[in-house]
This record gives C-alpha cells, sequence and structure tokens, in this order.
C-alpha cells in the first residue's frame, strides 16, 4: 500500500523516463537537492526513512516493516498524530510492539520514518503531474489555470496525511525541515513550468512573479484545506480554483507600471 493518491507501475516508469529526456530537464540549480531529478532513486529514499529507523536486512523483516509503515500512514491520515498508537499500528500491521521497538525508538520516530517516505512519493508524484503539463505545451493563459487546478486537487489528495505531518512539525523540527523541504520543491517545479513562458509574461521581475503565484495559491488552497491549523471552509472549492487561477495570471501578463501610473494619472 501506499501514500493516498500514488500511483506507482508503468506510468511512474514512463515519467521518469520523460523527466530524464533533456527536453524537461531542470534550467537551475534546485534548493535543497543536486540538479538532474529531484527524487531519489529507492535506494537513496530508503535511506532517507533509515534515518529514525533501523533498516531491515532481511525480506522478510522489510516486509513488515513496510506494513508498519503502511498502517502508521493510514492511521495518521484518518487520526492525526494524537490518534496514533503504536498498540494499533501492531494490530492493523500484524507485527509485535517488540517488533516495532527494534525498528524505531519512539512514536515520533516512526512518524518521521513515515514522513519521509511519504513525502518522497508525494514529490514524485508532482513532478509527474508537471510534466505531464509541460508537454502539451500550453500558452500562459491555458497554463496557469492548469496548474492552479492540477495542485488544488495534488493538495487536496494528501490533504489528511499532510495536516498530521504539519501539525506535528510545530512540535517536531524535524518534521518541519523535511517537509520545508518538499514544499521548496514543490514550488521550484511550479515556478519552472510557468518560466517556460516567460516570453509571455508582462511582470517586469518573471522570476518573482512566478514565485509570487506559488505562495498565494498554496496560501489559498492550504487554507482552505486546513492544512497546518484547524479552520473552516470558505467559500466553494471550485471557484476558488478558478479565481486563485485567474488572479495568478493577471499578476503574471499585466503591465504593473503602465496599470499604476494610468491609475495615478486618473485622480
Amino acid at each position: 500500500m501506499r501514500a493516498p493518491g500514488v500511483k506507482m507501475g508503468g506510468d511512474l516508469q514512463q515519467a521518469d523516463r520523460n523527466w530524464n529526456s533533456a527536453e524537461v530537464r531542470r534550467a537551475e540549480p534546485l534548493i535543497w537537492a543536486p540538479v538532474r531529478v529531484h527524487w531519489r532513486s529507492v535506494e537513496e529514499s530508503k535511506e532517507m526513512s533509515s534515518e529514525h529507523a533501523r533498516t531491515p536486512k532481511q525480506t522478510r523483516s522489510r516486509q513488515s516493516f513496510d506494513r508498519v509503515l503502511d498502517a502508521a500512514t493510514n492511521i495518521l491520515a484518518e487520526r492525526g498524530f494524537s490518534g496514533l498508537t503504536l498498540t494499533q499500528v501492531s494490530k492493523q500491521s500484524r507485527v509485535s510492539i517488540g517488533s516495532i521497538y527494534c525498528r524505531v525508538d519512539s512514536k515520533e520516530d516512526l512518524v518521521r520514518a513515515v514522513q519521509a517516505r511519504a513525502l518522497e512519493e508525494m514529490d514524485h508524484e508532482f513532478a509527474m503531474l508537471v510534466n505531464r503539463v509541460r508537454r502539451k505545451s500550453l500558452p500562459l493563459r491555458a497554463l496557469v489555470p492548469t496548474m492552479t487546478r492540477e495542485l488544488a486537487l495534488y493538495l487536496r489528495r494528501h490533504a489528511p496525511l499532510l495536516r498530521a505531518f504539519m501539525q506535528q512539525a510545530a512540535d517536531d523540527p524535524v518534521l518541519e525541515a523535511v517537509g520545508k523541504k518538499s514544499f521548496q520543491q514543490n514550488a521550484l517545479d511550479f515556478k519552472l513550468i510557468l518560466l517556460d513562458r516567460r516570453a509571455e509574461i508582462h511582470h517586469p521581475d518573471p522570476e518573482h512573479a512566478a514565485a509570487m503565484c506559488f505562495t498565494v495559491v498554496y496560501g489559498c488552497l492550504s487554507r482552505f484545506l486546513g492544512l497546518g491549523a484547524p479552520g473552516e471552509k470558505e467559500g466553494d472549492w471550485n471557484q476558488l480554483i478558478e479565481d486563485l487561477g485567474l488572479m495568478a495570471l493577471a499578476f503574471l501578463v499585466v503591465d504593473l507600471k503602465q496599470a499604476t501610473q494610468t491609475g495615478k494619472a486618473s485622480k
């Protein structure tokens, strides 16, 4: 079982081939990882999780610990950190509590291992959807609303698990640091695909404008979904996505200097 919303298999392998092609390689260094592809190999991903857990060496032990991570992931998504207990994890995974403690020292370390694996898969999924949109070669007027909707649907798919991570990150600097890296990678992916249409952007600082589009869109979507802090949903979800897409597009294509000068002249 994988994190909610992640599809593995043939499509993923094809995305890997597409991402490695010269056509879609990144145009600038990543914020927190080497240039080329931002997701890691399976082996490197396991090393990420093993920072907080003792990696099993035998196949059967690895399968057992995978079940532990799967069970903890499901419980976190359904009940949050406060609802996660090793007793419940043991029951759902069919792995004894003693065996779980052979791999992690605490509930907190288990959550860190879950987060490392889950965010790695989520980042991979987000890169796949960016590539899928990039291959359509959309003009900016269609690209911005499309990426806004893709980001919205991506966040909604993973909202229960992200919400659990974000809420606990307030008390766990390790979770906060890993979550911040994932956020920065998503922000870079979003910015770079908008900058593919740099020639259509009229903002005097395209880099800043593209980055700000992600910041505002992500912030509004996160508030609606209750990520980071509990809150009531305000307004209509689909209307919010449409409005955010249009506002971001306007920010990119309107000549702000001319608009402000026109406003001053009319006074």
